[in-house]
């Protein structure tokens, strides 16, 4: 094999080396975007959340008090005139009495109803009327017959939320509940606070169990599980006890904003990124490196191959120089 060729056959191989390495790259880019992407898409929506909610805050906050009197007497005209209905599964296709279109008039601000705070499980997630599928996608639903969560003795209202979705962790969290743990649920400018005092799990025939008594003031918070079979539904009910301000702050997160896998990947990935950089970038010095010398070898044999030319002539000419003489 020739000069000529073995150069080409080495520009193949670095080549063939730079493109594994590109590939491998890609791979590992593509491979943790793929696994933080539920993490990514989750961080994104509880902002959006956060907005929303602010948003609905700062409304509240500009209402007169006549107006919210007026709202939420029409909310208690609405849950004294309910009567007792049955609870159904919210997560069951055309679940819910039918109810005129006074329903969803009533504390509607911008579509939304209120507000759902969890700190145990850092859930914070806008209250919205009914529990079709538009509104399960965007937030916790309020089952329609049930009474509207202003509080009150005799009310048991129920909220709903999915579990498994990829864009949102939603109630996810809400089996790491456990009794004695409080939920905030904020509407207008009244909050309330609510204790866990009961949790089940039943099949979704068996939801009918969320009754009412005369005697407490429950909420009770549903989803369904296991985690993307869905075929039982988990209940987390909680009773009122006195709201005390900032009572939030005070409880423990067991669940953190930002998860702490992404945080991994994502710092494993930038590791090896940056690593295989410079094992490229020290590779493509040292080839640099090696073609100079290179060129610079050839350079200096070219040069002794040029001095020896002229040896050669120095010497030719001297020796028939002699000759001349010797004639």
């Amino acid at each position: 094999m020739n000069v000529k060729s073995k150069n080409v056959e080495k520009k193949k191989i670095i080549l063939s080396q730079k493109m594994q390495n590109l590939l491998l790259t890609l791979l590992v880019i593509i491979g943790a975007g793929v696994l933080i992407y539920p993490d990514v898409s989750h961080w994104y929506q509880s902002q959006r959340h956060h907005a929303i909610l602010q948003t609905y805050s700062e409304d509240m906050e500009q209402l007169e008090a006549q107006a919210i009197a007026y709202e939420l007497g029409r909310a208690l005209e609405h849950n004294n005139a309910l009567g007792g209905i049955e609870a159904v599964d919210p997560f069951a296709p055309g679940s819910g009495a039918v109810l005129s279109m006074e329903y969803y008039n009533i504390l509607n601000f911008d579509g939304m109803m209120g507000r759902l705070e969890i700190p145990r499980i850092n859930v914070m997630l806008p209250i919205f009327h009914g529990t079709s599928d538009d509104v399960l996608d965007r937030g916790v639903g309020h089952l329609e017959h049930t009474p509207f969560p202003i509080g009150g003795y005799g009310n048991h209202s129920i909220l709903s939320a999915h579990t498994g979705l990829s864009t949102h962790r939603m109630f996810n969290d809400l089996p790491l509940l456990e009794k004695g743990d409080i939920f905030i649920v904020t509407i207008l400018n009244n909050r309330i606070a609510y204790e866990v005092d009961d949790i089940n799990i039943v099949l979704p025939h068996e939801i009918g169990i969320l009754y009412s008594d005369e005697n407490h003031d429950w909420i009770t918070l549903v989803t369904c599980t296991p985690y993307g079979i869905n075929t039982y539904r988990y209940l987390v009910r909680g009773t009122r006890i006195p709201y005390i301000e900032n009572m939030a702050d005070e409880i423990e997160n067991v669940v953190p904003f930002i998860n702490m896998r992404m945080l991994i990947i994502i710092g494993f990935s930038i590791l090896f990124i940056v690593t295989n950089i410079i094992i490229a970038a020290k590779k493509d010095e040292k080839d640099k490196r090696n073609k100079k010398d290179e060129k610079d070898r050839k350079e200096e044999q070219e040069l002794d191959r040029e001095l020896e030319r002229e040896y050669e002539e120095l010497y030719k000419n001297k020796v028939e120089f002699n000759r001349g003489d010797g004639w």
